[in-house]
């Protein structure tokens, strides 16, 4: 059913104060109801010390909510009869191999959607981010092999985003054309989405692309990635989409109807869409969802999060990238759709504006979704990891220990870690650099444990701090190390803990 009811106003007061308050420079956000979009607005500014204000077709990097677009492609070769979402993905990529065997033959295209392969949580995901990643998609598919699970398949969630990666080599499988064109061709071209690319933003288009940012050690600044936009982003799959406003309610509005367009030709038949939302893998309800939104069940779909909410269906995910963040939501029973897009890498921030647009909708004119979602401090809005190395001393490369250290070591999926003197002769220190990620280069400190130490990462907006625990022999010589996060707040992609390091 579809609701008559008059739309709401945006409220600008509240948007500006929740912006101000959580740091954020830019957002665009939008409604669909009824089929017909009813507000689509910018707030604030592209990039901070700029003058260019955000409008709703200002380009934001969407995130995870790739992940929907993935899906459709893979439900059009599905109308087109060129894949079954029961077909086995060895039978389409035959290089595709996990730890079990059993597992690798029973795999299906279904399951590269739903995050029930038993892998962990984000496995892998240090092949993608941080970004700029020198790893291709071939080598992501390869190197699925050298990852362990560590629940069941297909009986528990775990949030992945390789298996999207896997999932978009099967497009040129089986058509010879790569993920970006097929996505451009099959669903923007056709919608119309001229300020939407899946791959590289053409030139006219690029005064119109958002600056991500962030709060790093408790200054908000803008998060650059020195990325190659000629050559594809080995993660653009999962969560690489770049797109405005109004293209996104455009994919909204689809979405609430079916997969049906203007033109009259659907984007997917009404069975693919029935598939892609879907239950197929349960998820856990947060405390969170129970009490703000009496949410009872959570399900994943492909590309797509499925629950209830204050007694109506919910279709939605959201989207986390390195200074953009994103959240789109769908009620099919009203016909009602939103869209937040973000160039500031909260949370908080992303879900405040998301429920002070989407509740009224829903019956809730009150509650102050600021307060609800705010930190409870202003130390929660700064770094997350700038005080790590607090009260710990710099590892000097004079230390009697420091050569012990020294060396190189490899990981089966992720290659080689040099830790290698820095400085100068004044003050030489340990630092530590990886070959494949960038990004990846951080300076040792002490901890209590003479055989652990503590990686500061020289890129302060990555709030990914590390300890090393190195391995040694019976005769007390170091022969590999591991790592863990520095603090449970580093993000579940900085999967450090499923890394395992022999020194070479």
């Amino acid at each position: 059913m579809s609701t008559n009811a008059e739309p709401l106003p945006l409220e600008h007061n509240k948007i500006h104060e929740i912006m101000a308050q959580l740091h954020i420079p830019g957002a665009a956000i939008g409604v669909v109801q009824n089929g017909k979009v009813i507000a689509a607005q910018g707030f604030g500014v592209k990039k901070i010390n700029a003058d260019a204000p955000v409008d709703a077709d200002s380009i934001f990097k969407i995130a995870s909510n790739t992940k929907a677009f993935t899906a459709a492609a893979l439900a059009i070769l599905v109308d087109e009869g060129k894949i079954k979402w029961d077909g086995k993905v060895q039978d389409y990529l035959p290089d595709f191999i996990l730890h079990d065997p059993w597992v690798t033959k029973e795999f299906n295209l279904i399951d590269l959607l739903t995050h029930r392969s038993g892998l962990g949580l984000g496995a892998g995901d240090l092949m993608l981010w941080p970004e700029p990643s020198s790893f291709t998609r071939k080598e992501v598919l390869h190197n699925l092999r050298h990852l362990k699970p560590s629940g069941e398949f297909r009986a528990d969630y775990a949030y992945d985003n390789l298996l999207y990666i896997v999932a978009s080599e099967i497009i040129p499988a089986v058509t010879n054309t790569s993920w970006e064109s097929f996505v451009e061709q099959k669903i923007m071209q056709p919608l119309g989405m001229n300020h939407c690319f899946a791959g590289k933003v053409k030139s006219e288009s690029i005064s119109d692309v958002a600056t991500p940012h962030g709060m790093v050690d408790g200054k908000l600044q803008t998060i650059i990635r020195p990325i190659d936009p000629d050559k594809p982003s080995v993660s653009a799959p999962a969560g690489g989409i770049q797109c405005s406003l109004n293209d996104m309610l455009t994919w909204v509005k689809v979405q609430l109807n079916q997969g049906q367009t203007t033109t009259g030709k659907p984007l997917f038949s009404e069975a693919q869409h029935k598939m892609m939302w879907t239950p197929h893998t349960i998820m856990p309800v947060s405390w969170r969802s129970k009490h703000f939104d009496n949410t009872h069940l959570s399900a994943y779909g492909l590309g797509w999060r499925i629950n209830d909410m204050n007694g109506y269906l919910q279709v939605h995910h959201t989207g986390s990238l390195a200074g953009m963040y994103s959240s789109v939501s769908l009620f099919p029973e009203l016909d009602l759709g939103f869209v937040v897009l973000t160039n500031q890498q909260s949370s908080a921030a992303r879900s405040a504006l998301m429920y002070t647009v989407m509740k009224p909708y829903l019956g809730d004119t009150k509650t102050d979704w600021l307060n609800k979602f705010s930190p409870p401090s202003k130390s929660s809005v700064t770094s997350k990891t700038s005080k790590q190395s607090q009260g710990h001393t710099l590892f000097s490369a004079k230390h009697p220990n420091a050569k012990a250290y020294m060396g190189t070591y490899e990981d089966l999926w992720l290659g080689h870690f040099i830790i290698e003197k820095s400085g100068n002769n004044k003050e030489s220190f340990l630092q530590i650099r990886a070959l494949r990620v960038e990004k990846f280069v951080g300076k040792l400190y002490h901890l209590d444990d003479s055989n652990r130490v503590l990686i500061r990462w020289n890129d302060r907006s990555l709030e990914a701090d590390a300890v090393i625990d190195f391995k040694q022999d019976i005769h007390g010589s170091v022969t590999g190390m591991t790592l863990a996060p520095a603090s449970k707040d580093v993000d579940f992609s900085y999967d450090f803990q499923d890394l395992d390091f022999i020194r070479i």
